[in-house]
């Protein structure tokens, strides 16, 4: 299972503010598809296949494109 963190989408390009706000969505989706202990604030990784579902991104091709404008 593919994790990401709060730092990897403003790598990404997210100020924190989107960041944290992307996250504590994607949190929020988890717990109500039943995975409670996601209710933890102490949890900092989420699954990714779970941002692109909240985002409509493919994480892939997201990642490879910033990636590519860096070089």
């Amino acid at each position: 299972m593919n994790i990401i963190t709060k730092k990897d989408l403003m790598n990404l390009g997210y100020s924190y503010y989107y960041a944290n706000k992307i996250f504590k969505k994607c949190k929020e989706q988890l717990v109500i598809d039943g995975y409670v202990f996601y209710k933890n604030s102490k949890i900092k990784r989420i699954p990714v296949s779970t941002i692109e579902k909240v985002l409509n991104i493919s994480w892939e091709e997201h990642h490879n494109e910033t990636n590519s404008k860096r070089l």
